[in-house]
């Protein structure tokens, strides 16, 4: 708070005086239009300032100079001699008004020399000074102040003999976050993405491009201006992307039609509907967003694509898009504000469309993108040549509490699933390893990233997989080993940005005196369908049985390419688990048996999209009886098949005896049992009394047919 009044009393103050010829007994009051002005800015322009001076003897005359000293740069456009034309002191005492112009004598100083006019007859004078432009990031925005902060002026006239001042003290603006955002992604995955042969906002969203949006918000109304007097554009923005791979390609909108607009531009991810965006010029103005050609590494220069029609022109239809020349993986395109609404705070939101071939190995990279006013700068002080606006450089802040949206469900939400990480073990003993589950409970893409924080001692806890994309599993091992005997304290932060959360979990071990007793290793022998007790391939949700040594203790975890499965048994020969559904349907994945923090070697799996396999005794009747030779399914009657291994999606189908059945009459979980389907056929009513087989068989995506071993299934012949 100390530095705030600071800034309040010492760093915000304007101070005008004034040299008189002679005495009078002239009083002014001071006022001025308080005016909002953008933190990030090193051009903002500042309310008039005026005195309204009274009491003067008619026709007297005043002369001097008249000289004001700010907190912060004058960042106006100077020409010769460090003149700048457009800040201007108006004088009126009833005849027609002055104006002067100013220069900037010192960095942060503007003065009015010659100064020299004629009280009114009814001895008043009137004057204003506008125009003065500062660098307002000079306030402490830049280092992370977010704060409205009042622009104080102090203002007095002094002389032989002084002219009192009323309202000396008073706001002439408001520096504040002028912009506001949000991404649905801080970063871009880029995998594998298709893109239409034309190329059109309504095309890529067809072709099922990737996309991720991004979202601008005004911090007050009329933070997006247009261009005004006295400045090259209006306000814009940079979004700049890096790291992208080799084959990206990035395409954004022409036009982006705000939030006021008939049908703002959209790809769904913050609320409205798709939309590529409809616009219509009113005299109220609508906030419209332009893609700036030709624009410099900056932001300045270029033209903007489009300039809307005027007042009561026609509705207008946006569709086109542009690709971003990319260098060596980062590109940028810049926007420039061509129509808004300066009473009302408006957003707009636009897809960055990613076309990607698939990668080597079918890995995904991550790319990142920022945001900022434009064009940014670091020159804060006036000049000849700099473009006005002009920003520094400055990351906003989120948006969503502007808009109150930040607990939609399209916001990114991170969740943690960690059990209570404190240990104990003898000094020299082995690591001892434990799992945090991460998930993303919201929409969007949540990017995260763990980090450690020692309380005493180092490197006595290691990580693997500290960052992820949406789910993810970390794991954390403390290591005792080199440790002397007392508590040891840490701090695991997840960090998931400002949206999403933090979370931060505390870590202890207790090392206890004496030699570590030889932990027992598990050994995995086979990994097998639980359902056939067969080694082979193994389906993502379906039933598995491990067979090893030493797999029991108090504590057994087992986890998939670090990804925990749920197990449903365990001993020191056999654990039956569920594969995780998240593992995936092709490829191979590393399985981990740990015990009470004992880590065993690992296991190379096969996955499949689909094994299926019926348990052994994994028929019932229609009476829901276990189909046996003493109780047999009557032909023309519905039994029902308990297998594992069948796929989510794609095509089941059975064959009893000689017969194919095309149509299950049920295909799918079994309710209430994890990892098992179930799958209900009707006995073909022609078949004989007899002991005979039954299959199941998947077809997934046009794959081939996957069948089970045939188990035993008896019937009798219905009279």
């Amino acid at each position: 708070m100390k530095r705030i009044h600071r800034l309040l009393l010492w760093g915000c103050v304007f101070c005008v005086s004034l040299v008189s010829a002679q005495s009078t007994s002239l009083s002014c009051t001071a006022s001025a239009v308080t005016t909002n002005v953008r933190a990030e800015g090193l051009t903002e322009q500042v309310g008039d300032i005026v005195l309204d001076c009274t009491g003067g003897a008619p026709g007297s005359s005043v002369t001097g100079n008249l000289s004001v000293i700010l907190p912060v740069a004058v960042t106006n456009r100077v020409i010769e001699e460090s003149s700048a034309p457009d800040v201007t002191l108006t004088i009126d005492t009833g005849a027609t008004p002055q104006t002067l112009s100013a220069t900037v004598s010192r960095p942060n100083r503007v003065n009015f020399n010659g100064l020299n006019f004629s009280v009114s007859a009814t001895g008043r004078a009137h004057l204003r000074i506008s125009g003065i432009r500062i660098a307002a990031t000079q306030l402490g925005f830049a280092s992370g102040m977010a704060l409205p902060v009042p622009i104080a002026a102090i203002i007095t006239i002094t002389g032989p003999q002084s002219v009192p001042v009323v309202n000396s003290n008073l706001a002439a603006g408001i520096a504040s976050n002028g912009l506001l955002a949000s991404a649905s992604s801080t970063a871009i995955v880029c995998t594998r993405s298709p893109l239409p042969d034309t190329m059109s906002f309504s095309a890529l969203i067809a072709a099922g491009t990737h996309s991720y949006s991004t979202r601008v918000t005004e911090g007050f109304p009329a933070a997006f201006e247009v261009r005004q007097n006295g400045a090259r554009t209006g306000a814009r923005f940079m979004v700049s992307y890096s790291s992208l791979p080799q084959g990206a390609r990035i395409f954004v909108p022409d036009v982006i039609a705000g939030s006021s607009a008939i049908q703002p531009t959209a790809r769904g991810d913050f609320g409205p509907p798709v939309s590529p965006g409809r616009y219509k010029r009113t005299a109220e103005g609508s906030l419209l967003l332009a893609l700036v050609r030709g624009a410099g590494s900056t932001g300045a220069g270029g033209l903007p694509v489009y300039t809307p029609g005027p007042v009561g022109s026609g509705e207008v239809a946006f569709d086109s898009v542009t690709e971003i020349s990319l260098t060596n993986g980062a590109g940028y395109a810049v926007y420039e504000v061509m129509d808004a609404n300066a009473v009302v705070r408006e957003s707009a939101q636009w897809p960055t469309f990613v076309g990607m071939p698939r990668q080597d190995g079918g890995q995904s990279a991550v790319a990142s993108q920022e945001i900022t006013f434009a064009p940014v700068s670091e020159l804060a002080a006036a000049s000849t040549s700099a473009p006005i606006p002009r920003f520094a450089a400055v990351a906003p802040s989120p948006d969503c509490q502007a808009l109150n949206d930040c607990k939609s469900s399209y916001m990114p939400r991170l969740a943690v699933d960690a059990p209570l990480l404190e240990f104990t073990a003898p000094a020299g003993s082995i690591y001892k390893v434990n799992y945090i589950g991460v998930e993303n409970d919201g929409g969007g893409l949540l990017v995260w990233a763990a980090t450690l924080t020692y309380k005493n001692g180092s490197e006595w806890i290691r990580l693997e997989q500290p960052s992820g994309l949406n789910a993810g599993v970390i794991r954390l091992d403390v290591m005792p080993e080199k440790l002397t005997p007392g508590r040891y304290e840490a701090t695991l932060r997840i960090d998931a940005g400002p949206l999403a959360g933090t979370r931060s979990l505390p870590i202890r071990l207790d090392v206890t005196p004496g030699v570590a007793p030889i932990a027992p290793v598990p050994v995995i022998r086979t990994v097998q369908n639980a359902a056939s007790l067969a080694p082979g391939p193994l389906v993502a949700g379906s039933l598995a049985t491990i067979m090893g040594e030493k797999l029991g203790g108090e504590q057994v975890m087992v986890h998939f390419d670090g990804i925990p499965a749920k197990l449903l048994y365990s001993s020191d020969t056999q654990i039956n688990l569920q594969v995780p559904e998240a593992i995936g349907a092709m490829g191979e994945a590393r399985v981990v048996v740990s015990a009470d923090g004992v880590e065993g070697i690992p296991v190379l799996v096969t996955l499949r999209p689909a094994a299926p396999a019926i348990f052994r005794s994994g028929i019932l009747n229609q009476d829901s009886s276990l189909n046996t030779e003493n109780t047999p399914a009557a032909t023309g009657s519905i039994i029902q098949i308990f297998a594992t291994g069948l796929p989510a999606q794609g095509t089941i189908t059975a064959k009893i005896h000689d017969r194919e059945i095309a149509d299950p009459t049920y295909a799918g979980a079994a309710p209430r049992l994890d990892g098992v389907q179930q799958v209900n056929i009707r006995v073909p009513d022609d078949l004989p009394t007899m002991t005979t087989e039954v299959l199941l068989c998947a077809t997934v995506s046009g794959s081939e047919r996957l069948c089970s071993r045939p188990a035993p299934v008896t019937l009798q012949r219905s009279q």
